[in-house]
């Protein structure tokens, strides 16, 4: 008996789901809490969680949150803003996951409680509440980061996060602005209950200049995260802005690669904004990190702005979506790195290094052969139909042409004498009509 429960026990471990689970950081939520969780799987999540996946519900009647989601190396992401005090229920409709290479897919739906926590006072048995709203719930941004506190209770929060500490009075607000130093990051705030809060952060190796530091020349965006193709020219704009008293002169733009191409920018007035025009046309796929540098004179001193970029260039013809980072080189995750005319058939990721790292199969970039157009048999087919149809509305236009006077005097004559014959044959009726 004890050898079957033990099999039987191992069947159940073999066979375990990989189904995706909804994980809620706290058991307890207040109204004006900030609700944040994670989906799992012990698989392969298919496709990203759309927003509009996502409702809520109070039995049976549907209600409104405020909610968002997101996906960053097998996870993702949720927060929800809180409002009022009841029983509900979230449901994620539609999760396609793969397990044992089959794909699969479902609904979840979870219950939760959102009601608030009193604090009695024994000396004085007066009564408080203590609500933290965080916003977001978590960050992906290319952005400087930054997360807004709000005390919505009505006792005084102690809020402590790396290192520091502050407090925020009933009904205040705080903000706190980060510089992560990785992609992938949390943010422990604790209270009278630890939050952490995802930070997803693209440009972290990027170096953040606090606003009390920042000179007179700046820029929007911060970062330039984008995804390019090899052999295929496309543009990207930089707004420029002169937030000083003075004017700027002697600009000079000089990007750290040599595929991105630019034009040459103009002295700026004072608080005047220009648009500087960046062209990319790379030929080898990778991952490009760097800056796009211009120099420029303003109050007789050169200054310097670096305008980090964040550049994919992926093969011509590939999916624009779909791809990871990795910080492994392509041969610790086994892969292989494509040339410069191949493209991946499959699963790819840029590596270390920037790599472009096929995990399936280099398939080189079929070209078209010079003499293999078929652009002439097309120039002879719009030729014959515009041909047909020229001929078609000249045959019409013939037929409808009116007839000249002296043909139009026979046409009429012609029916004359016709109508005169039919005239002659029509028999009359004899006699008078008979009663009967």
């Amino acid at each position: 008996m004890r050898w079957t429960i033990l099999f039987l026990l191992i069947f159940l471990m073999s066979i375990a789901t990989a189904a995706p689970t909804l994980t809620f950081q706290h058991n307890e939520t207040q109204p004006g809490e900030t609700i944040i969780a994670t989906i799992t799987t012990a698989g392969e999540f298919s496709e990203q969680i759309e927003p509009s996946s996502i409702s809520f519900y109070e039995g049976r009647r549907q209600v409104s949150f405020e909610s968002d989601i997101t996906f960053y190396k097998g996870t993702h992401h949720i927060y929800v803003y809180t409002t009022r005090e009841g029983n509900f229920s979230i449901q994620i409709e539609n999760i396609l996951y793969k397990e044992a290479d089959e794909l699969k897919e479902k609904t979840i739906k979870q219950n939760f409680t959102i009601k608030e926590k009193t604090i009695i006072n024994e000396e004085t048995n007066e009564t408080s509440t203590e609500i933290l709203s965080i916003k977001p719930g978590f960050i992906f941004t290319t952005q400087t980061p930054i997360i807004k506190l709000i005390n919505k209770g009505t006792t005084p929060l102690n809020i402590t996060y790396n290192e520091t500490e502050f407090p925020i009075e009933s009904l205040g607000t705080k903000e706190i602005t980060l510089a992560p130093t990785e992609v992938f990051s949390t943010l422990t705030i604790s209270s009278y209950k630890e939050f952490s809060i995802p930070i997803i952060y693209p440009a972290a190796n990027s170096t953040f200049v606090s606003p009390s530091e920042q000179i007179d020349l700046r820029q929007t965006p911060e970062l330039l995260l984008t995804n390019i193709f090899t052999n295929t020219e496309s543009q990207e704009t930089i707004e420029l802005f002169n937030f000083g008293d003075k004017n700027i002169t002697d600009m000079q733009v000089s990007p750290d690669f040599a595929f991105i191409n630019t034009e040459p920018l103009e002295n700026m007035p004072a608080r005047g904004v220009q648009n500087l025009t960046l062209t990319f046309n790379p030929e080898n796929p990778g991952h490009f990190k760097g800056n796009i540098n211009i120099t420029y004179t303003q109050y007789e001193k050169q200054n310097t702005l670096s305008v980090p970029v964040s550049l994919f260039v992926l093969p011509e013809g590939s999916e624009e979506s779909g791809f990871e980072v990795s910080e492994q080189t392509c041969a610790e995750i086994f892969g292989t790195v494509c040339g410069i005319k191949e493209t991946c058939n499959g699963e790819f990721s840029f590596t270390k290094g920037g790599e472009y790292c096929c995990m399936a199969e280099c398939k080189e970039v079929e070209e078209e052969e010079a003499g293999t157009s078929y652009g002439w048999i097309w120039a002879i087919v719009i030729f014959i139909v515009i041909g047909a149809g020229a001929y078609y509305f000249y045959r019409r236009q013939k037929k409808i042409a009116p007839n000249k006077p002296e043909d139009q005097l026979k046409e009429t004559a012609a029916k004359f004498a016709k109508r005169m014959e039919g005239t002659k044959e029509t028999k009359r009726i004899k006699g008078g009509l008979t009663k009967s």
